[in-house]
């Protein structure tokens, strides 16, 4: 399905002519009231491993900062051509031509929201043979995998100026948003105000459906909150091949797995119960994004952990349980506003989900570790991978 992109950590709402009137009134116009919200800004620090420098006001000293980090404005109105930015408890001085300023609907509170994220129930998934022997089966390490968020996209999060949406064969099915469309794009799958549920079909075509929550990355399979987890299957069957005769998507998609992590957290979900830490590989994203030891947790309407945002539009169950997902600063080399560095396979042979602590530098495996966990899943006595049901 997504993410297209998908799957880092989802765009805050930053397009379109609502950002353009949002940045000119933010160059422009009047000073902020007390009450007038934050404005969130990216870093923008290319092919710079070590970080731009951001200095102190009125001294000497400066700080460094890097590509990708979420900062906030604190004199968006300045005219002159650096900025005043805070970062955590730092405030210092840093050239606008290098901040990416990024709007957000403020009002709107997902965790508020009326549907119910409870995790389905593994007798959804299992049938009641695989369900009754689940402790005998043989669990397979597959290392550690780092998390990120992603979940559908609400209109109601993404207003804007109004246009239509197209399906594959050119047919016009709605009309919505544009940044709302945008975001579909980026997570896959979304809500419209009218209550029309579109799937991004590529190449900037939408299809409609009608599920509970969406599709997953095919064969029939659906995504559920705190349940799906979307991966790279080429990479999943580069790892347990040798398990998995002529490995490929068709046979591992769906594949039940395990993360100790989420079960020792004791994460409360919204039915009361803790969560049990099983979850079904039933969904994928671009492989620019999601490869090698990278997933991404479906948490149904709830926040993607953006680092541009405020918590209140950010927050989902995990997250507030300190299950922390990569952000665009966990890698330190970028070679475009997109495009990032990658540990490279070939200098890992032994294991290109676990690199050494010496290796790979420059993205997440060194500047991130404690947010990795590690992910199982399992095989019948007979050799067969243990999946969940469509």
């Amino acid at each position: 399905m997504l993410f297209f992109l998908k799957k880092l950590v989802p765009l805050p709402l930053g397009s379109g002519i609502l950002l353009y009137i949002l940045l000119l009134s933010l160059f422009s116009g009047p000073r902020f009231s007390q009450n007038t919200p934050p404005i969130y800004a990216k870093i923008l620090c290319i092919n710079s491993p070590e970080g731009c420098e951001c200095k102190f006001p009125e001294k000497e000293q400066s700080i460094r900062v890097f590509h990708g980090e979420a900062v906030i404005l604190e004199d968006p109105f300045t005219k002159s051509e650096t900025s005043k930015i805070r970062r955590s408890k730092d405030s210092c001085i840093y050239p606008r031509t290098n901040l990416k300023p990024l709007a957000y609907q403020h009002a709107f509170r997902p965790m508020q929201t009326s549907l119910d994220h409870s995790p389905k129930p593994l007798e959804r998934f299992l049938s009641p043979e695989d369900l009754e022997r689940l402790s005998e089966f043989q669990p397979t390490s597959l290392g550690a995998y780092y998390p990120t968020y992603y979940h559908l996209a609400l209109e109601e999060a993404f207003p804007g100026t109004e246009v239509a949406a197209y399906s594959p064969s050119g047919k016009e099915i709605g009309r919505a948003s544009a940044t709302f469309l945008e975001q579909v794009r980026w997570e896959g799958s979304g809500i419209a105000k009218d209550g029309k549920k579109y799937h991004f079909a590529g190449e900037g075509k939408y299809e409609l459906y009608d599920l509970e929550w969406g599709w997953g990355a095919g064969y029939n399979y659906q995504v559920f909150p705190y349940r799906t987890l979307a991966v790279s299957f080429k990479d999943l069957c580069e790892k347990i091949g040798a398990k998995i005769s002529s490995c490929n998507k068709s046979k591992v998609i769906g594949a039940l797995a395990f993360i100790p992590r989420i079960k020792e957290k004791k994460i409360k979900m919204q039915n009361g119960k803790y969560h049990d830490g099983y979850f079904c590989l039933n969904d994928t994203g671009s492989p620019l994004y999601i490869r090698d030891d990278r997933l991404d947790m479906f948490v149904g309407v709830h926040g993607g952990g953006s680092p541009y945002q405020p918590q209140e539009l950010s927050r989902n169950l995990f997250l507030d349980a300190g299950i922390h997902p990569l952000y665009p600063s966990d890698w330190k080399l970028y070679s475009s506003e997109k495009e990032r560095f990658w540990c490279p396979k070939e200098k890992l042979p032994r294991n290109p989900f676990s690199p050494s602590e010496s290796e790979c530098k420059l993205d997440y495996h060194a500047q991130a570790p404690e947010k990795g966990m590690e992910m199982k899943i399992f095989f019948r006595k007979d050799g067969s991978l243990v999946r969940c049901r469509t």
